[in-house]
């Protein structure tokens, strides 16, 4: 859809924010029931209304935003209006670093965010002056010159006293070693010896001088103690005067947070509103059970909602794609669809769905029955399996049906552990198990070590420039969109893959690779991230594009045989 569309469907009321569909829709039956949020294949008109909006942005020249720079993810929401009109309403997830003066220029046709500003921002003026003025008094009290001038003052007695009380300790040492020498020559003068009274009277003199010694050492000591007790006394009033200050910040702080917390609410089609707060709010008690994800309330799905239950249209399907050049610790494809993310998103749509019929979840659905696990080897202690595509390795959440439970089945008397190692899925190949405990922890070690050697085969979705290489990019799990993982080369577990070129298939592309760390989804990031291959894994619903299978195949292994220690190798040719 062009530009000039686009405006002619915008005006000064509330209902600008609809969109009609610039294309046929007659033949289009309306969808049952609204899309099941977390992993859908979008409705025909969700495609219509993602084809309009990315015509739009792909000729528009009125939002200046570089998209090959920093891209976004757009959301759309197909709705019924009150007249029975059927259109959509459009949006942008919207991140921190979006708080620039360019924000204020996008067109209004999209929704807005999901804040009770009206009622908030004299609220947050009135604690952000406080806040200032807490800021201001907290950096006064700590610079002041008293305050600086005792801590100096302090530390310099503290350091003093301890010189004193050392050397007059080494006084006394000494002292006493003297006094001890005395007496044993006056007690061993045999050419002239004193008199019982006369060596009587050295030794209680002696006596006497280690006693004075011992009362000045006490006094010095107590002398100190009072002079450092009084000082410290004065610092800890002046500290207890700063931390209560701070804690005076920390909670009007906190509850500047809980303010704004209470204030983004959240409507659903029963009328009901529920705030970020309410969301995240223990039963027993007005503490948060997790903290809120940022941005969640800017994500696209909420936001398009809002509007429909506000202006009181009936939500119909939704689809999110990502427009413009991936963020560098994240992968997105431009254009590529994407589901809700559930990390950022689950409390919220939880509420804003109440009542409303969705789709069923193909995430729990069981795609392995009907498919027969083909067992490559197997001996007393050892079974090595073709896992096919999209078949559990362990048994999960929603799905019963895995390699494990059907080995577990096979060899109802194996002992310890059947799983050595996993692999995703979506990946087939193969997949080692035994059947003993001391087996398992044999080739087990030989994983954790590293001495397996592991050659997988898979299908890109393009051409790359070298026949072989090494990409070391560490990874770690995506905390606010799970299972996805991201490249942090701050706390990121560190992460290498050798590939090799075997064959071009047109545009795209065959290669080994040949993993030397195991971690989580590791073959399939170092593929498709820009400081990779650059390139998806053909099927690669995670970081690339939907197709019948993730053309990811676990085809050569070789390592010791845990009871002989041959070295045994299997392979297993991929099927694409």
């Amino acid at each position: 859809m062009s530009k000039r569309n686009f405006n002619v469907m915008c005006n000064n009321t509330l209902t600008h924010k609809f969109i009609r569909l610039s294309g046929d829709i007659d033949g289009i039956t309306l969808p049952q029931h609204f899309t099941f949020p977390y992993y859908y294949t979008p409705h025909p008109l969700a495609r219509l209304a993602m084809d309009d909006l990315q015509l739009y942005l792909d000729t528009q020249n009125e939002w200046q935003h570089d998209f090959t720079v920093n891209g976004k993810m757009f959301g759309v929401l197909v709705v019924k209006n009150q007249d029975g009109e059927i259109g959509y309403l459009a949006s942008f997830a919207a991140q921190e670093a979006d708080k620039q003066p360019e924000l204020s220029h996008t067109p209004d046709f999209f929704v807005d965010a999901i804040f009770d500003k009206t009622n908030h921002d004299s609220l947050c003026a009135q604690q952000r002056t406080e806040l200032q003025h807490l800021k201001s008094h907290i950096h006064q009290l700590k610079n002041d010159p008293e305050f600086i001038e005792l801590k100096e003052k302090l530390s310099a007695n503290q350091q003093q006293a301890e010189h004193e009380i050392t050397q007059f300790q080494q006084a006394m040492a000494d002292s006493k070693k003297q006094r001890k020498q005395q007496r044993a020559e006056a007690e061993s003068n045999t050419l002239s010896p004193l008199t019982p009274d006369d060596l009587s009277a050295l030794i209680s003199e002696l006596g006497n001088q280690s006693s004075r010694e011992k009362r000045a050492f006490k006094q010095l000591k107590q002398d100190w103690q009072n002079t450092l007790l009084t000082l410290s006394t004065q610092l800890k009033e002046n500290e207890y005067r700063i931390s209560q200050a701070e804690l005076t910040y920390d909670n009007l702080v906190q509850q500047r947070h809980i303010d704004t917390l209470k204030a983004t609410q959240f409507l659903n089609s029963n009328g009901v509103i529920k705030s970020l707060f309410d969301l995240f709010k223990r039963s027993d008690s007005d503490q948060l059970k997790q903290e809120p994800i940022a941005n969640s309330s800017e994500q696209n799905c909420p936001k398009l909602l809002q509007t429909a239950f506000t202006l009181g249209y009936t939500p119909l399907a939704l689809g999110e794609f990502w427009w413009g050049a991936s963020p560098y610790d994240q992968i997105r494809q431009h254009k590529n669809l994407y589901p809700v993310c559930q990390s950022k998103c689950f409390e919220i749509l939880e509420h804003m769905l109440e009542g409303i019929s969705t789709d069923g979840s193909p995430l729990e659905q069981t795609p392995s029955y009907g498919k027969e696990l083909e067992i490559v080897y197997e001996d007393d202690v050892l079974v090595i399996v073709n896992k096919p595509v999209e078949f559990l390795s362990v048994s999960g959440k929603y799905i019963s049906d895995s390699v494990h439970a059907r080995i577990q089945a096979r060899y109802p008397n194996a002992t310890g552990p059947l799983i050595v190692h996993r692999l995703d899925m979506s990946t087939s190949g193969l997949l080692v198990l035994t059947l003993t405990a001391e087996s398992n922890k044999q080739v087990q070690k030989q994983f954790i070590e590293r001495t397996v050697e592991k050659r997988y085969t898979a299908l890109l979705e393009g051409n790359i420039e070298t026949d072989n290489g090494t990409i070391n990019l560490p990874l770690t799990g995506d905390m606010e969109d799970r299972p996805r993982q991201m490249v942090n080369h701050k706390s990121g577990r560190k992460a290498e893959t050798h590939y090799q070129v075997i064959a071009q298939e047109g545009k795209r592309t065959k290669v080994h690779l040949y993993p030397h760390t195991g971690r989580t989804h590791q073959l399939r990031v170092h593929c498709a991230h820009q400081a990779g291959l650059n390139t998806p894994i053909v099927g690669d619903d995670l970081y690339g594009f939907k197709a019948d299978r993730l053309h990811l195949h676990a085809g050569y292994l070789k390592f010791k045989h845990p009871t002989t220690n041959e070295t045994v190798e299997f392979s297993c040719p991929e099927d694409f």
